[in-house]
């Protein structure tokens, strides 16, 4: 950490620290997401809302794929959370061609939610329509991320402090 944040690592260790032990591998994965694609997603979007006029939609997408087929009965997903580049599939409708996992009723939900919302946004320029979770633009006054899952639903932006934190870092 002192290598890669200096004499700043203790803010950083601060900002991903682990309440349990349990939790380690979580805050890891958060700490290498950020550095990875979260932070640049986040600040690309930022700096878009404020400076293109239109509002902005922005989601995460938290479905996790379903366990493999042919899985071991018993077999426990250890994944922490939706892999990187897996909305694709679930964007453009084609879980149904991807024979390697066993889909579920709650992921076609979540994909079908998903193309609706991508329609919805190419038609009009607003992802909002009939039947789905009210998604609040970035220029809202309600500004919120969209969480896209079996579930769906508009909630804070709960990583807001790290990226804060993580702008300090690259943003002098």
């Amino acid at each position: 950490m002192e290598k890669l944040y200096g004499e700043r690592a203790g803010e950083i260790l601060n900002a991903y620290k682990p309440a349990t032990d349990s939790e380690v591998l979580q805050v890891a994965t958060d700490l290498a997401s950020d550095r990875f694609i979260a932070y640049a997603s986040w600040k690309f979007i930022d700096l878009h809302s404020k400076t293109n006029g239109y509002p902005v939609y922005r989601y995460l997408f938290a479905k996790k794929r379903p366990l493999m087929v042919g899985a071991p009965a018993g077999t426990v997903d250890q994944s922490i959370g939706a892999s990187h580049a897996s909305d694709i599939e679930y964007s453009l409708g084609n879980l149904s061609s991807n024979k390697v996992y066993a889909w579920t009723p709650e992921d076609f939900k979540a994909s079908e939610t998903m193309q609706n919302y991508f329609v919805n946004f190419v038609k009009t320029g607003n992802p909002n329509g009939e039947g789905l979770p009210k998604w609040f633009g970035l220029q809202s006054s309600e500004p919120k991320v969209m969480v896209i899952d079996a579930e769906s639903k508009s909630q804070s932006e709960r990583n807001l402090r790290r990226y804060v934190l993580m702008d300090s870092f690259f943003n002098k």
